[in-house]
């Protein structure tokens, strides 16, 4: 009997101002200088090594695949409409603006969460629980995150609007998979040491809202509680028992 889950579980979509860009853009600069001023350069390298990879997998690969046969034919996992045009393929003259937007969704994702995650990996081996540093720099991502889409609707800097819609239903056997078999993985290796396990899942789905929260705020994101509650479980607990296993077995050696 297969089992029939809502479409609107695999459609992630965003509607912003151009200039929430730039207010992210300054935030960035904040968030990367306070890393640096902690000495926490192990984690940004960390990540700046997979911010490339995040961009390359939404800005090249999803542009360019398509959504699969339940979506209309033509298409794409990645579609976006920058002042109601939308972005054609091969890229017109709006190339440089869908660069800004995929910066902003992968790059800058992308420096926010692992330098995050790799921080919390070190107080999980060090801690094994809940600690300040993970309180605390959990705290100022969410306040980070949520103050930028507000500057950016009191600012009329540029109020281009900005629909950015991700079609994932091709992708769920995949992010399913690699959350089963990665926990999976993660329970033997560490059998000795399921509380590390259960933190990781529940470090992901923390992380997952502080960046959904805030889109649910400001009605960036249209309101869907069954989507809200998706991402959580998925969208970063499909990468983070491989990025554990990675970082405490390979990089990061130290107890």
């Amino acid at each position: 009997m297969s089992i029939h889950l809502p479409d609107a579980l695999f459609v992630a979509q965003r509607t912003f101002q151009y200039d929430y860009i730039y207010v992210d853009a300054l935030f960035l600069l904040v968030w990367i200088g306070i890393l640096l001023w902690r000495r926490e350069y192990k984690a940004l390298a960390f990540g700046a090594a997979i911010a490339p990879m995040i961009y390359l997998i939404d800005a090249v690969v999803w542009w360019n695949a398509s959504a699969g046969a339940h979506y209309p034919l033509g298409t794409h996992i990645r579609e976006y409409w920058i002042g109601n045009i939308q972005v054609a393929r091969p890229l017109g003259a709006l190339w440089l603006r869908k660069f800004g937007a995929d910066f902003m969704m992968t790059i800058s994702y992308a420096l926010y969460a692992f330098p995050w995650l790799w921080i919390v990996f070190r107080e999980i081996r060090q801690v094994r629980s809940f600690s300040k540093p993970t309180l605390l720099w959990t705290a100022l991502w969410l306040t980070f995150w949520l103050l930028v889409p507000a500057i950016s609707r009191a600012l009329p800097i540029d109020d281009t609007p900005v629909v950015a819609v991700r079609y994932m239903y091709s992708q769920f056997p995949l992010w399913l998979a690699n959350l089963v078999v990665g926990y999976g993985v993660l329970a033997i290796f560490y059998r000795h040491r399921l509380r590390w396990v259960g933190w990781l899942f529940l470090i992901g789905v923390i992380g997952s809202l502080v960046m959904e929260m805030p889109l649910y705020v400001f009605h960036i994101r249209p309101a869907n509680f069954l989507f809200l509650l998706f991402e959580g479980v998925f969208l970063l607990n499909q990468g983070i028992p491989w990025l554990f296993l990675l970082t405490d077995k390979l990089l990061d050696r130290s107890p």
